[in-house]
């Protein structure tokens, strides 16, 4: 499966999870790495989007395409993500949900349901498990996004 992360040009070669580790996200609190991308470059896009307010436009995007073999991701049930998604505590629910997956360290990802747009999908992907070193990188190039989106 062909997956996509989009960060500044700084981060775009570490696939480590440890921004995510630093700051927490979506689905891990802040001690867990994780690595976050996305099925395909629009959502990617969007969820990147979502961090920025109208005043700021990224001058240093980059993208990054990776390869993981269908057989290493694991589907999140839609029913389950949605029964969490609207919980008072879903945010709580989310990083404990992906906490407990990665603490149990069987599947190396996990096909999830973008908050953003839950008819697409993210794939978390654990770093520490011991298949991590199947994950390739294929290429990056610079991200320009139009202006537009900024307004």
């Amino acid at each position: 499966m062909r997956l996509f992360r989009i960060t500044s040009s700084e981060y775009i070669d570490d696939i480590s999870g440890t921004g995510a580790k630093l700051f927490g996200g979506r689905w891990n609190k802040k001690g867990s790495a994780l690595l976050y991308t996305s099925e395909n470059i629009s959502l990617a896009i969007l969820e990147i989007l979502v961090h920025f307010d109208g005043l700021t436009v990224p001058q240093n995007l980059e993208l990054l395409e990776l390869n993981l073999k269908d057989d290493l991701i694991q589907n999140f049930s839609y029913t389950q993500f949605n029964k969490i998604r609207r919980s008072k505590d879903s945010e709580y629910q989310f990083k404990e949900t992906g906490d407990k997956w990665i603490e149990k360290n069987k599947v190396l990802a996990l096909k999830v349901p973008s908050i953003i747009n839950p008819y697409e999908y993210n794939v978390i992907i654990n770093p520490k498990h011991e298949k991590f070193k199947l994950l390739k990188k294929k290429k990056k190039q610079k991200l320009e996004l139009d202006i537009r989106l900024f307004k």
